[in-house]
């Protein structure tokens, strides 16, 4: 009987194995003609984007930088084993409501297989929270509001740095290089603004730094002298902002008006970090600090090449918004090959079991705090010197010393 049993358990193995190959291809073989019948040629994923409004700059750069992508993973051979990956862009016009509607015209009418992009928090938001009662899989690509995945929500997933996390670097350039002692905290009162600053404050507070003064202020106003001029008084030795493209500019130009002179100014990434802020700040942009999400000389695969690729097709350096659009086309990308199917349930398993390296850094998502279904990554400071960023910090990535403190406005 022994022998018997043991006969037929060699016998069997190959059997079994052969099944299973058997079962899989069958399995690949049914996926592969659902999706034939489902998706004709190309796969749809949607992309809503602000461009046109207030935020239009950076609308801008991610969808160059998504095309840029979608081209490169469509000429070597597109998604799932030869569909070309669709993106269907939609203008959310920098507008809460105009971004939940294109966002359903997406889902309902388009039928994309998932969502990603969309730019400011708050137009995300609200996005993340309709399109998680559709039961519809988000990847937010830019937008960084702690709220967004502190929801517990199923099918959203963010591959970028929350707001909170913004200025890891930047406080780290404080502890070891600026060492102020006193900090002025000017904010937009927006989702972006609000969890930026306060995670600010904390830092302050943490490491007995005096918040000389916090203080939001309404996005788009057209005379922040007031504000400015309050500030000055405190005599800080940082103002540090968290302000769109057309706040940043203002900004810088009428603490110039009022002769505010601190020892820096440092901006919370956003409007501070993109060529537009040189170009319309122009030398009152000399000097000013910010966070940054990426730069090329971040030491990841393909930061550089893509850089370059940007330049040569669209004729300026990118900004971070811009590296995280690219990336995140072969996010999607890898996951579209990874899922089961291309249900949302499935998309969604692959979204969760996403580990990648991209050239914008390691994407992975976990729970950590207060945040589910995040990515956790660096973040770095970057500086205007001689009418350009450079990187500063850390000193790994820096591609030139940090001016600080800076001079004053006549000295410049």
């Amino acid at each position: 009987m022994a022998r018997q049993a043991h006969t037929h358990g060699r016998s069997s193995g190959p059997a079994l194995g052969f099944l299973t190959i058997l079962l899989g291809l069958v399995v690949l073989f049914s996926t592969a003609l659902a999706d034939a019948a489902q998706f004709k040629g190309s796969i749809k994923v949607g992309v809503p984007l602000p461009l046109t409004g207030r935020h239009a700059p950076f609308g801008e750069i991610i969808k160059n930088s998504f095309v840029l992508a979608a081209d490169d993973v469509n000429a070597k051979g597109g998604v799932r084993g030869g569909y070309k990956l669709e993106l269907l862009f939609e203008d959310s016009r920098s507008d809460v409501q105009a971004a939940r509607t294109v966002a359903e015209k997406l889902i309902n009418q388009d039928k994309v297989v998932m969502l990603t992009g969309q730019y400011s928090s708050v137009e995300t938001f609200p996005t993340t929270q309709m399109v998680q009662q559709y039961g519809i899989p988000f990847l937010v690509s830019t937008a960084a509001a702690d709220e967004i995945t502190q929801q517990g929500w199923k099918y959203i997933y963010r591959m970028v740095q929350p707001a909170s996390e913004f200025d890891d670097g930047l406080k780290d350039f404080f502890e070891k290089v600026a060492k102020p002692k006193s900090l002025i905290i000017l904010y937009e009162n927006t989702l972006f603004g609000t969890s930026t600053a306060a995670a600010m404050k904390e830092w302050a507070e943490k490491n007995r730094v005096t918040v000389a003064m916090y203080e939001p202020y309404d996005a788009g106003s057209p005379d922040y002298r007031p504000l400015l001029l309050r500030a000055k008084e405190k005599k800080a030795d940082v103002i540090y902002m968290v302000s769109y493209l057309l706040d940043a500019v203002l900004l810088m130009r009428q603490a110039k008006e009022v002769d505010l002179n601190p020892q820096a100014f440092a901006g919370a990434a956003a409007g501070f970090s993109i060529l537009p802020f040189i170009k319309g700040a122009g030398e009152v942009a000399e000097h000013v600090l910010s966070s940054t999400m990426w730069e090329a000389s971040v030491p990841y695969p393909g930061a550089m090449d893509y850089l370059k690729g940007y330049v040569a097709k669209y004729g300026s350096p990118p900004s971070y918004h811009g590296a995280q659009g690219f990336a995140a086309v072969y996010v999607v990308a890898d996951i579209l090959n990874r899922a089961a199917s291309l249900s949302p349930d499935d998309i969604t398993k692959s979204m969760a079991a996403t580990d990648m390296m991209t050239m914008y850094g390691r994407i992975r998502f976990e729970s950590y705090g207060k945040f589910t279904n995040q990515t956790k990554l660096p973040t770095f400071v970057i500086q205007v010197q001689k009418g350009k960023f450079v990187t500063v910090w850390p000193k790994d990535v820096a591609t030139a010393p940090a001016s600080y403190p800076t001079p004053p406005w006549a000295k410049r």
